[in-house]
């Protein structure tokens, strides 16, 4: 990215990635990451950004990096989201019998973690009346024995489809999935929710794109 700064030294830019970064090699990172966007030439501001405060059904935390360029001498401002109203799990998930059984858990695995963790407290059996947990890129291969988000829906456990990984992402139905299912997994888990990207933008048009 400070390659491609330097060499086209866009009005703005919008950088985005896991909460992590914040801690990463010690603190080091983070600090260096943004001295650096700041030497190409940038008034830098950022924020951890929750989807869930978008009208997305995901507690998503990401961090927001913007830049606007020195010479047009406007610094952005993260416009405060956490007030507004969450949109719960259960708007976006199929009725049971809509899935298909190879999404449900056997049997015999849900048997055999119960018998070794009586309590499941590693399986991450979500709450419908709330927003999901993170979904992330592997939720193909997802097992009950992991953090990953599940469904737990009359006595059943099974994992998410992909369509429904794409609605808790905030995809339309109208965005056609293609490609294998994990292929479609992998690409949705990895995806900047469209819904939170558009406010973000929104807002970066209002103070900045509107006034240059």
């Amino acid at each position: 990215m400070v390659r491609i700064l330097k060499d086209k030294s866009p009005k703005v830019f919008v950088a985005e990635n896991v909460k992590g970064i914040l801690s990463a090699n010690n603190k080091e990172t983070f600090p260096l990451i943004i001295k650096n966007f700041e030497k190409c030439g940038y008034n830098i501001s950022w924020e951890v950004l929750n989807a869930s405060n978008y009208g997305i059904p995901q507690n998503r935390e990401r961090v927001f990096i913007i830049g606007v360029r020195e010479d047009l001498k406007i610094k952005f401002k993260f416009k405060d989201n956490k007030n507004n109203s969450t949109v719960p799990l259960k708007e976006v998930i199929f009725n049971e019998n809509e899935i298909d059984k190879k999404y449900y858990f056997s049997k015999k695995a849900v048997d055999g973690l119960k018998k070794a963790n009586k309590f499941m407290n590693k399986g991450r059996a979500q709450d419908l009346e709330k927003p999901c947990n993170t979904v992330g890129a592997h939720l193909a291969k997802v097992s009950l024995n992991s953090t990953d988000p599940v469904l737990l829906i009359n006595n059943r456990y099974r994992r998410f489809t992909p369509r429904e990984i794409a609605r808790i992402q905030s995809f339309p139905d109208s965005f056609i999935l293609t490609g294998s299912e994990l292929s479609q997994y992998r690409a949705l888990g990895n995806a900047i929710p469209p819904v939170l990207m558009w406010h973000v933008m929104k807002e970066l048009k209002v103070q900045i794109l509107d006034k240059v």
